[in-house]
């Protein structure tokens, strides 16, 4: 199978900057996708080399995911980052404070209800239920995609005008429509530190591409992860493990120049 690449602009591998603002997605970019999302492994190292970006980057870094921020915290303990969880649902600007939620959907409820009951026709679907936003995942069982986004679309459109779905890599995302990962970085933008730096977002998913979007409007670069094609990308990754090596080696460079001053 041939790589799928994005001509660069400035080389291979986007060379960093120090006056960046990073945005990290997760899954299928910082680690690897498993067909239930409790049974994806996190690197040793990961945690460590999270804290050396912060280190690098002056503060200047963000998990911006599906994820909730509580699981962030937990699966990435020690490290602690400024976060944005649920696709922009819920919002930690300081790695040391509160993760902000937006109320909870009118929606939520019901809909959870009814797919929770509707999905067990299908067997290795699983329903991901998070606090401000729910998550259909079918990589287990890809055969069933096309009467799992139907009956998802029939739910959905019958409980509210303020639903929306997006279809990723063997996952429906069901959140709020105004939501997402580019809302998340603009807010980011507009805060110390990451405000007056160069945004660099980095994701693997449809869900990414307003990440893509927000980075690029304030004059950033979108960088993707994975055979996925999109129009936005500056740069791409073939898989997770190259985003980590790229990642260390950033962080090895940082500290030859702070050791040479």
């Amino acid at each position: 199978m041939s790589r799928v690449r994005t001509a660069p602009r400035y080389g291979t591998h986007p060379t960093p900057r120090s006056d960046w603002a990073l945005f990290l997605d997760i899954d299928g970019t910082l680690i690897e996708h498993a067909d239930h999302p409790e049974g994806v492994t996190i690197p040793e190292d990961l945690p460590t080399l999270l804290m050396q970006l912060q280190t690098s980057f002056a503060g200047a870094v963000a998990l911006v995911s599906g994820r909730t921020v509580e699981w962030m915290d937990r699966r990435f303990a020690p490290a602690r980052l400024a976060a944005a969880g649920q696709h922009g649902a819920e919002l930690r600007l300081d790695p040391n404070g509160k993760a902000v939620p937006l109320a909870i959907p009118s929606w939520r409820q019901r809909l959870e209800e009814e797919l929770d009951a509707a999905l067990q026709a299908w067997p290795g679907v699983y329903l991901e239920h998070k606090p401000l936003s729910l998550a259909v995942h079918y990589r287990a069982v890809p055969q069933f995609e096309a009467e799992v986004k139907a009956t998802i679309a029939i739910i959905a459109n019958r409980l509210g005008s303020d639903i929306e779905l997006l279809a990723g890599r063997f996952v429906v995302e069901i959140r709020q429509i105004g939501l997402t990962k580019g809302t998340a970085v603009k807010r980011f933008l507009e805060t110390s530190p990451f405000a007056g730096r160069m945004p660099v977002f980095v994701g693997d998913d449809v869900t990414d591409e307003d990440g893509f979007g927000a980075a690029k409007a304030a004059g950033g670069l979108a960088v993707a992860v994975g055979p996925r094609p999109t129009d936005q990308a500056d740069f791409r990754f073939d898989d997770p493990g190259e985003v980590r090596f790229w990642l260390a080696s950033v962080v090895a460079d940082s500290m030859k120049t702070e050791a040479a001053r």
